[in-house]
């Protein structure tokens, strides 16, 4: 009965969603009662479609993979879990053979071809990989270690599998007009997950040394745990070869190839390997001049062991993202001054929290609390381990920074990398500082004007150590600053070009030449200009206009109109 119930809801809603999507194609189309549907935005149309397209696909496959799952379920129950999956398919699938074939047909045109399309595809290709690889994992769980069976995750992963591979197939089609930006989500999915398991797997063999040298068994995994963390690792090295050894590697180097690299891989890579580092040689100076937490050496140092698993695999990412980038000698890029700024950043907030936590300690040490917790050598580590850590870092990469600033002042000044740096600590150091002034008020306030005022000591460590470390970290960078500004001559605003040319690499050529910041305007008709790169160059440095409009024509001459925007 309930599914006879279901299946005439299904009709229903079939007919109401087949008379949508009937009136979506037609008023797409324009050939509703003969008339052109130019009334309603282009683009408004296309996002309407290609949203219906992508709920449509969610829906179909869910329910399939909800029917496939029935098939496969041995469970006496079918006939109750039966209806839903059944109605979202018999609705979702015939109006996703309608969209989609109507959409297939009009990506001829390549106007269709635009932003609807591209974020279509981005989040289908995206979703696919997600229920993909949390399946994948899921079953290779079933298989291999204690997790329970699905069949919904078997389905799941047969049905959505196809849709990747399908997708995939329709971008690398029409690659040139779509964003890559899915390969770096799966560049970054897969190498999230391969970090976090491959972290947990050498954990597991570092519980290994450590118990075959003592009697003491403290490691609680089973194999069949080992297991599934294998599997599970074998999934995100899977997709992280797929989508950026083999995909993301040969991409355009752009500004999305370069942002995983760096912000993803350089920094994720060292902001792991430091904080492991400093765990790590937090445990070692503990226990050998510190207060350890337990008098077993083997126990203190079981809760170092997950530090050293960190260390290890951020210093892996950090070292292959580092070589990805390249050398850091020859001609000076942009990346390399991001890559600088970026190590830079990092031990600057290290060293930071280091200056923090020896202010408290100072604190603590000058009015001792009886209810303190915490010991005064623990924290004196604590800081020096810090400071350790990060002041090296730090040091190594603004010495390195300022050796290129002596050797080109005008243009390491002028960076926007340098300039985003040294406004960005000056700005967020400010805000920290006003946040922390206020805190400090509000406590003092309360002190004075509450009842808590025994509490007073301690409520002001943290505002006061925060106030010192970042005031002191942005009058230095704001004297930086000032220096730069009197000393560095000010560098010339690039000239902007729009050059009208049928070569791909011209606009290159010319940046490189005269610094200026080219745009290209293809043109369509080959008139086998003669593109001699110095000869456009000294015509555009000779203009007195900083807005050109240069057209090389098959003469030789170039022809150079200036403009106002």
């Amino acid at each position: 009965m309930f599914v006879v119930f279901g299946l005439l809801a299904s009709l229903v809603q079939l007919l109401i969603l087949g008379a949508i999507v009937v009136f979506i194609v037609k008023a797409v189309s324009g050939r509703r009662g003969g008339r052109s549907s130019d009334t309603a935005p282009a683009t408004v149309k296309r996002l309407l479609v290609f949203g219906s397209l992508y709920a449509a696909l969610h829906v179909a496959a869910w329910g399939v993979a909800g029917l496939v799952a029935l098939v496969s379920d041995g469970s006496g129950d079918r006939a109750e879990r039966a209806p839903e999956p059944l109605a979202m398919t018999i609705v979702a699938a015939p109006v996703l053979f309608l969209l989609g074939r109507w959409v297939w047909r009009t990506l001829a045109d390549p106007a269709e071809r635009g932003a609807a399309f591209n974020i279509y595809l981005n989040l289908t290709l995206t979703t696919a990989l997600a229920v993909v690889m949390i399946n994948a994992i899921m079953s290779g769980d079933w298989l291999v270690g204690d997790g329970d069976f699905s069949s919904m995750s078997l389905a799941s992963l047969l049905v959505w599998t196809p849709i990747g591979i399908g997708h995939w197939w329709l971008w690398r089609r029409f690659r040139s007009q779509v964003s890559n930006l899915h390969v770096y989500v799966g560049a970054i999915a897969g190498l999230g997950v391969m970090a976090g398991y491959g972290g947990a797997l050498l954990g597991r063999i570092f519980d290994l040394l450590l118990d075959s040298g003592t009697r003491v068994q403290l490691t609680a995994e089973t194999d069949a745990d080992v297991a599934s963390w294998v599997v599970a690792f074998a999934v995100g090295a899977t997709v992280f070869g797929w989508h950026w050894v083999a995909t993301g590697m040969r991409e355009q180097r752009d500004v999305l190839w370069h942002s995983y690299v760096v912000l993803v891989g350089v920094l994720g890579g060292l902001i792991a390997a430091v904080v492991g580092a400093g765990i790590s040689l937090f445990a070692i100076l503990q226990w050998w001049l510190g207060d350890p937490e337990s008098a077993s050496a083997v126990r203190h140092f079981q809760d170092f062991i997950p530090a050293l698993s960190v260390l290890v695999v951020g210093g892996i990412i950090w070292f292959y993202h580092r070589r990805v980038v390249g050398p850091l000698t020859g001609d000076r890029t942009e990346v390399q001054r991001v890559y600088d700024h970026v190590v830079a950043a990092v031990g600057l907030v290290t060293a930071m929290v280091g200056v923090v936590i020896l202010i408290i300690g100072f604190f603590e040490a000058v009015f001792p609390n009886d209810n303190s917790m915490a010991s005064d050598a623990n924290t004196l580590l604590g800081a020096a381990t810090t400071l350790a850590v990060g002041i090296p870092l730090w040091a190594q990469a603004w010495r390195r920074i300022n050796g290129f600033l002596r050797t080109a002042p005008a243009v390491e000044a002028a960076s926007p990398t340098r300039r985003s740096y040294l406004f960005g600590i000056i700005g967020i150091a400010g805000v920290v500082a006003a946040v922390s002034l206020i805190t400090l008020l509000v406590t003092v306030f309360n002190g004075l004007l509450g009842e808590d005022g025994g509490q007073l000591r301690n409520d002001l460590q943290v505002p006061v150590a925060l106030l010192f470390t970042v005031g002191a970290v942005a009058v230095y960078h704001i004297l930086v600053l000032r220096e730069e500004r009197e000393d560095v001559p000010a560098v010339e605003h690039p000239k902007q070009v729009v050059l009208v040319t049928t070569s791909d690499t011209l606009a290159g050529k010319l940046h490189e030449i005269t610094g200026a910041r080219v745009t290209v305007l293809h043109r369509l008709d080959a008139n086998g200009e003669a593109v001699d790169p110095e000869t456009i160059a000294a015509a555009i440095r000779e203009a007195a206009f900083d807005d050109l409009l240069v057209v090389p024509d098959p003469s030789g001459a170039v022809q150079v109109i200036p403009y106002r925007r």
